[in-house]
């Protein structure tokens, strides 16, 4: 009996080892090494005028980062008066996957009126073998009202497989349609129902002409293509710009977009675009030359701010920058030079009328010196005329002033009542703004109630600090850093209400309580 039973717990040792051998376990096939993008949603939907922004979730389980570049075809389908057209775009960005699992969020623009994108990714790396993860047909809807958005559930993800025998550009193809559609229809326009052999000879002439016609564009956009893809190989595996591009990215930065302009294979220049998800952004740019990276120079929000700082230290800027306060100039971007210990420095400033000015000033070893002021010719004539004028109304009123104190003395019957402006109660009007901000929340008007709520505390802090004018967010909080004042709480606030205003992040309940609960701290 014994002897039975040792042999049946043989027997099941066998065949439990057999099993394991033949069908692995799913621990040995979480260890196994893979990338996998997902998707919520298979398809979305966004009203008209909104950004759509889609957030790819990364599995990266190589414990190493990828360093690759991610192909995205972008077919955009508009229905007008019965009319429908399409266009495709392809672009290729360079893209880095650290070890950690990651969401990417990808911005594929806006539309103003109702259309249909098409959107199909790769992301294409290579560890010991060439690799791509592959996401396609994922549909992106823009329409006019929130009624009709049908966002669902339904999640769609691609692992990592080897690459397949390189297909044809999508641009080749793309050129290669339209190309013979303009044959068909030069075939066409001169078919008739009956030919004579010298119509036939000329239609058989045009066709091997556009054939010839369509092979050279093929080579020439086949030459350009394989120029571009090698000169952003080139890029991506420089160790200057893997070192600026991953301290964008553990900064928070995610690239947006890459313009490439090669000369040749190794050498041309670039600029590549990033933005944070709470929409600063940022830039890597320079040339390179037979291979060699030359004046890489990035420009970040953090950097900007940096030098601004440094520059409000000199009082000749200050001036200048006064001057165009005055003028009613607003800055519009910030261009950054670096060479060195040299860093040169350009604002430029724009008016409601589009005059320009700009303040120009270098950055010697954390020293701002050569500080200077150009104004439109223009505004300068102006002012003077205006002035001429002030004088002249001052003139005129003064003596109308004189003969009205005049006519006052003969006559003590007339009595003047002067009207005194009641002074605008700026927390009242905060308070008032709050309290409309939640009534629009519970209504679920949620853009709008994020918007008043960032105007409550805007107009508070506004007139708080005496600037007692409208001012936008970023002013205010500058002016709170220049003068040492509390600023991190308000800049929560702004930048979460802008994030919803500008949907570029879902509105929830938990984040609008503490923007309400912080707004009202301030304002009490």
């Amino acid at each position: 009996m014994k002897y039975h039973l040792v042999s049946l717990l043989l027997f099941v040792l066998l065949v439990s080892f057999y099993i394991q051998m033949a069908y692995p376990t799913s621990n040995s096939v979480t260890n196994s090494k893979d990338l996998t993008f997902s998707l919520d949603q298979k398809e979305y939907y966004f009203k008209t005028g909104e950004n759509a922004i889609l957030e790819l979730h990364v599995t990266n389980t190589y414990n190493t980062t990828l360093d690759g570049s991610l192909i995205y075809t972008i077919t955009k389908s508009i229905n007008q008066a019965n009319f429908q057209y399409s266009n495709s775009n392809t672009q290729t960005t360079p893209l880095s996957i650290g070890k950690e699992n990651r969401t990417i969020h990808l911005n594929f623009g806006t539309s103003n009126t109702p259309a249909i994108l098409s959107v199909n990714l790769k992301f294409s790396y290579t560890v010991e073998k060439t690799k791509e993860v592959i996401l396609n047909d994922i549909l992106i809807h823009f329409v006019d009202n929130n009624s009709q958005k049908n966002n669902q559930q339904n999640s769609v993800s691609s692992s990592s497989q080897e690459s397949q025998q390189p297909q044809q550009q999508d641009s080749l193809a793309a050129q290669e349609q339209k190309m013979q559609d303009m044959i068909n229809q030069m075939n066409g326009n001169n078919q008739q129902q009956t030919q004579n052999s010298q119509q036939a000879l000329e239609n058989n002439q045009m066709a091997q002409d556009s054939s010839a016609l369509k092979q050279e564009m093929q080579k020439q956009l086949q030459e350009q293509q394989q120029m571009k893809d090698e000169f952003q190989k080139q890029i991506a595996q420089n160790a200057d710009f893997q070192k600026e591009h991953q301290k964008l990215l553990d900064m928070g930065y995610n690239m947006t977009n890459a313009d490439l302009n090669p000369t040749s294979n190794n050498s041309g220049e670039f600029k590549l675009d990033y933005k944070k998800q709470n929409g600063e952004k940022a830039s890597l740019q320079g040339q390179m030359q037979d291979g060699k990276m030359q004046n890489l120079q990035e420009n970040t929000a953090e950097k900007r701010q940096q030098i601004l700082d440094q520059l409000q230290q000199s009082k000749k800027f200050q001036k200048y920058q006064k001057q165009l306060q005055q003028q009613e100039f607003k800055q519009q971007n910030m261009d950054i030079s670096q060479e060195d210990n040299k860093t040169d420095v350009q604002l430029n400033y724009l008016d409601a009328n589009n005059e320009t000015a700009k303040i120009t000033a270098q950055i010697i070893n954390d020293n701002v010196q050569n500080v200077k002021i150009e104004t439109n010719t223009k505004k300068e004539t102006k002012k003077y005329w205006w002035f001429l004028i002030v004088l002249l109304l001052l003139g005129i009123f003064e003596y109308y002033l004189h003969m009205r104190v005049k006519k006052k003395q003969a006559s003590q019957e007339v009595i003047i009542a002067k009207k005194i402006e009641k002074p605008f109660d700026y927390k009242a009007e905060a308070r008032s703004l709050i309290k409309k901000s939640l009534e629009l929340f519970d209504k679920k008007e949620y853009k709008e109630a994020y918007g008043t709520a960032g105007q409550a505390l805007r107009i508070y802090l506004s007139y708080k600090n005496k600037l007692n004018k409208e001012t936008t967010n970023d002013e205010i909080i500058r002016y709170l850093v220049t003068h040492k004042k509390e600023f991190k709480e308000a800049k929560t606030c702004f930048d979460l209400c802008s994030l919803v205003e500008f949907a570029k992040y879902q509105a929830n309940k938990k984040d609008f309580d503490k923007i309400i609960h912080s707004a009202k701290k301030i304002i009490e």
